[in-house]
């Protein structure tokens, strides 16, 4: 299927960007810098690297409808879907189990809900709201504890040590301080430590982002988290309230993406308008890691390019990763070495039978045709799942998706 389809189907969404950490007196830590330059052209496909995909259609019964997926993730053999300002809870099957909707303005309700994580320690959804609060829930939607916690962050990740990060949005709290991007606080008090400084000639304003609303990933195996941003090259690492690096560095040479805002920016210019003219290379995202690959997804000269770091033969890779198991393009969200997790957005459905109808000729695989059936019956988001087959005893340490590869009964 053609390479503009792909690009035609990402949507244009908002978060922030960053300076890079320094560490030691006056040396920045970089990390590990992977070279554009020095890049193969990317030639695997999605099949090179998983064996085969399953989809899992959300169900809409019970009035489980996604009208948009803010936030997702796939933790305890279950689907968290973020859906204006409710949570849905799906099984590994795609049915509705239970729904987070405690808007109001009483005790144990909120305004609106900003970000969501799963703790798989003590098997609790955990809420950023508005008013900044805390709320924990358990499994089946049941109100369990809040905390008040003063955060303006729009994005929350919890750290191994129970820490919590937020994605803060390029906020400024006072005369004193500058806008920050990423904030970290302590289990204990809830103490905020910020570690990436925002855009000061941005300050407020909302930062674009492409592919899908996401900033930090999940690694395999309780190891940390990925903080990315759409106009940085740094992926940052995180492990605990007090240890944030930047682990890898993509390097563009003189088409790296500027540190701040150029002074020269007139400050009624729209910021999307700003990016397109002063950064070369932007819209880092859509990022997922194992151990053997890390990708990347950004704009590179104005093209949707895929960048893939292969860790075992340390061979870097940019050009097009052509998902052939699928046909369609997917937001991957986090992977392990055996799965990753991806979903198919309702408008990326819309847009593949759209195209479809235009070319009655394309052959089609028949996970695709199932895509379009579904999309056609209903209408919610597909989940993907990514195998890797020779490995699937190890998938993200769940028992019934593990059974379920296998072939053996689940129920």
């Amino acid at each position: 299927m053609r390479k503009s389809l792909y690009i035609l189907l990402g949507s244009l969404l908002v978060v922030s960007c960053s300076f890079p950490e320094k560490k030691g007196e006056g040396q920045e830590a970089v990390g590990k810098v992977l070279s554009y330059a020095e890049a193969l052209p990317l030639r695997q496909k999605y099949s090179d690297l998983f064996s085969r995909v399953e989809i899992v259609p959300l169900d809409t019964v019970a009035d489980f409808l996604v009208a948009d997926i803010r936030q997702f993730r796939y933790a305890l053999n279950r689907f968290f879907v973020l859906s204006g300002d409710e949570l849905l809870v799906f099984d590994h099957r795609g049915k509705g189990m239970a729904r987070i909707d405690r808007r109001g303005q009483g005790r144990e309700e909120y305004l609106s809900i900003r970000g969501f994580d799963v703790s798989e320690e003590d098997s609790t959804v955990c809420l950023l709201t508005f008013p900044p609060k805390l709320m924990y829930f358990s499994l089946d939607g049941t109100f369990v504890r809040e905390c008040v916690m003063e955060s303006r962050g729009f994005e929350m990740a919890l750290l191994p040590d129970r820490s919590v990060a937020v994605y803060a949005d390029n906020v400024k709290r006072g005369d004193t301080e500058k806008p920050a991007l990423l904030d970290t606080y302590r289990a204990e008090g809830l103490r905020r430590k910020s570690f990436v400084q925002g855009y000061s000639h941005w300050e407020g304003k909302l930062i674009p982002s492409y592919q899908q609303k996401r900033v930090f990933t999940h690694l395999p195996d309780d190891k940390g988290i990925l903080f990315s941003h759409p106009l940085s090259n740094r992926i940052y690492s995180l492990a605990s309230a007090d240890t944030v690096e930047i682990k890898y560095t993509l390097d563009f040479g003189k088409d790296n993406p500027p540190q701040d805002t150029p002074d020269r920016v007139r400050p009624e210019m729209p910021v999307t308008d700003v990016v397109k003219k002063y950064w070369p290379v932007y819209g880092f995202n859509s990022c997922w890691e194992n151990s053997r690959y890390l990708y990347v997804q950004a704009f590179v000269g104005g093209e949707c390019t895929d960048l893939l770091y292969d860790k075992r033969s340390s061979q870097f890779y940019a050009g097009w990763l052509e998902n052939d198991l699928l046909q369609c393009q997917m937001n991957p969200v986090e992977a392990t070495d055996t799965c990753l997790v991806g979903y198919v957005p309702t408008d990326n459905l819309v847009h593949l039978s759209e195209y479809l109808r235009l070319n009655p000729d394309q052959k089609l695989s028949e996970q695709t045709k199932r895509l379009m059936e579904w999309a056609d019956q209903v209408g919610n988001p597909v989940v993907c799942l990514y195998w890797k087959e020779s490995e699937t005893s190890r998938s993200f340490h769940n028992p019934l998706i593990k059974k379920k590869v296998l072939g053996e009964d689940t129920n």
